[in-house]
């Protein structure tokens, strides 16, 4: 009973080999995809970066009109808030819930990354441990070439999963910094856009 049970289990993780190999090819596809948007997005920052870091401290100073936001020329989500509020600057609901949906939209994004960040490793871990036991069984059978073949697999998953991990992960600290910086300036602009009144004192 034991024996048979092993068996179903060895096959059933045998065939989990070939998804995870997919899931993991199409993981690394999406990274390597996603690492292209993020130097796009950085060069995108890099040419608009001391413009608005300087309107900011401006409007921090005093020296600059919260009115001249909206003639600026910006990128990311500074440039969603401006264009979403062009038309609604007066109506501070509309100016927080474009605010919020900001936000929403940032924590879906680093979402990906924080799955990608934890599910690439698992995945090169399934990718190395599914091909050990054909592995072991070429090495007791004097199989050589098998034992090569499946050792290839699982070092190469691992690899794999490891950079699809690490990639994911530096990634999401980097939008993440970018994204926190963002949504406190244009928290502060909003602020300035439409200033809560000051409660009345008896």
């Amino acid at each position: 009973m034991t024996d048979r049970m092993v068996e179903i289990l060895y096959f059933i993780s045998s065939g989990l080999l070939a998804p995870t190999l997919i899931v993991l090819l199409i993981f690394m596809v999406s990274t390597l995809v996603m690492l292209g948007g993020l130097a796009r997005e950085a060069i995108d920052r890099r040419r608009i970066a001391r413009k608005w870091h300087h309107f900011v401290s401006y409007l921090h100073t005093g020296t600059a009109s919260v009115n001249d936001f909206y003639e600026l020329r910006l990128t990311g989500y500074p440039a969603r808030f401006q264009s979403r509020i062009a038309a609604l600057r007066d109506n501070s609901l509309a100016v927080k819930k474009c605010l919020e949906d900001l936000e929403m939209d940032i924590a879906r994004r680093l979402s990906w990354l924080a799955f990608a960040t934890r599910v690439g490793p698992i995945l090169g871990l399934v990718g190395t441990l599914v091909p050990l036991g054909p592995a072991l069984t070429g090495l007791a059978a004097g199989d050589i070439q098998a034992l090569s073949g499946n050792l290839v697999i699982a070092f190469t998953t691992t690899v794999f999963g490891i950079l699809v991990g690490g990639f994911a992960y530096a990634a999401s600290l980097v939008r993440r910094a970018w994204y926190e910086q963002d949504l406190s300036d244009l928290e502060f602009i909003a602020s300035l856009l439409n200033p809560q009144p000051e409660p009345c004192r008896a």
